[in-house]
């Protein structure tokens, strides 16, 4: 487990809100950690793979938050994806 930035950050306004669009350019691993720094302001999150699982049981991307930290959840290491943010502001 490592803490892990995304390598861009893409800011998209939706009326009053923001979302976040990060990329992680395939260096995570399961269980790794980010530090967004967005602990009480984040409506909502997912994330979806943009790579090739090497096998069908390996193709999960789930995402967990604890204050304003997520932990990526991945079916196998060096997965490649974004990880969409809703924030407030």
């Amino acid at each position: 487990m490592a803490a892990i930035p995304p390598s861009t950050v893409v800011r998209h306004s939706i009326g009053s809100n923001v979302l976040l669009a990060c990329t992680f350019a395939g260096t995570a691993d399961d269980g790794d950690t980010w530090a967004s720094g967005l602990s009480t302001n984040i409506i909502g999150y997912w994330a979806n793979a943009s790579d090739d699982p090497t096998t069908q049981t390996s193709g999960g991307v789930d995402v967990g938050l604890s204050s304003g930290t997520f932990t990526f959840y991945l079916g196998e290491d060096n997965r490649a994806f974004i990880l969409y943010v809703l924030t407030t502001n």
